[in-house]
């Protein structure tokens, strides 16, 4: 374990400027999260070529890359088998991509609507995801590449938690986004940290007044990034952090006071 926080930004800064983002990431000293890979709507007819594009983008990059799989809409416990079908499809190019792109981390999204209150709902969900992941997750192992579960609308840990003890893998761990828990959770973000203890592999890092999922700057909402800090401290946790924020100046600006607040608290980073 490295006793420092690592740094990376996420390539939504820019949508779709991949060399953007990565030069951004180059110069800010970071390492770069992939996210949004090429358009949704043209996925399967660029594949192929946008590979090879961010393959050549990456060529030069002298940081570490960690990826953002593919989310939207994918339900492996779908009653539809042709959108579970798509949905296997896509983790499968998310699995691919890792491999091209040789990153040590992925993100994924739980995708659990938690709009649907119905108990038999939310026990057939959790019950086919462990069957898909129990499986999925050993490609992952054979590459030594953890995965990281995100929360979305999850009010509490207890899902992925439970999910994570089910599946049983070293490489199977909790990403936490601050941003979402803020939303969706009446739990404060030092409170989930603690409940994951070393499940927790990855943060993402942007904030909001609770209103909207904004993605904005550190300095612009009410999450306490200070105390966030001062917690994995206390714990000794070292996750990798992604800045998921969509503006650039919004961007520097986390960066720098990130930094700071690290300076501040003695917390090592890179």
């Amino acid at each position: 374990m490295v006793n420092k926080l690592q740094r990376f930004i996420s390539s939504t800064v820019f949508y779709h400027d991949f060399e953007r983002a990565v030069n951004t990431a180059q110069s800010l000293n970071c390492g770069l999260e992939i996210s949004r890979f090429g358009k949704l709507s043209e996925i399967d007819e660029n594949y192929e070529k946008n590979k090879i594009e961010y393959k050549k983008i990456l060529n030069d990059f002298e940081g570490d890359v960690t990826l953002h799989g593919f989310f939207s809409n994918l339900n492996v416990a779908a009653k539809d088998p042709l959108i579970q079908q798509v949905s296997v499809k896509r983790y499968n190019q998310t699995l691919d991509l890792a491999s091209e792109f040789d990153v040590k981390k992925v993100v994924l999204h739980t995708c659990l609507n938690n709009l649907l209150k119905q108990k038999s709902y939310q026990e057939m969900f959790f019950l086919k995801n462990i069957e898909f992941f129990k499986e999925y997750i050993k490609n992952y192992e054979n590459l030594g590449i953890i995965v990281g579960m995100e929360n979305v609308h999850e009010p509490n840990p207890d899902y992925i938690r439970n999910l994570i003890g089910a599946i049983n893998s070293p490489y199977f761990k909790a990403t936490l986004d601050i941003g979402h828990c803020n939303l969706h959770s009446d739990l404060s973000c030092s409170e989930w940290i603690k409940e994951y203890g070393i499940m927790l592999t990855h943060l993402h890092f942007h904030n909001n007044f609770k209103d909207e999922d904004s993605h904005s700057s550190l300095l612009n909402g009410n999450i306490d990034i200070k105390e966030i800090l001062k917690t994995l401290k206390d714990m000794q946790l070292y996750p990798t952090i992604t800045f998921e924020i969509f503006d650039f100046e919004a961007l520097v600006e986390s960066v720098k006071y990130f930094n700071d607040l690290c300076d501040e608290l003695d917390i090592g980073y890179c």
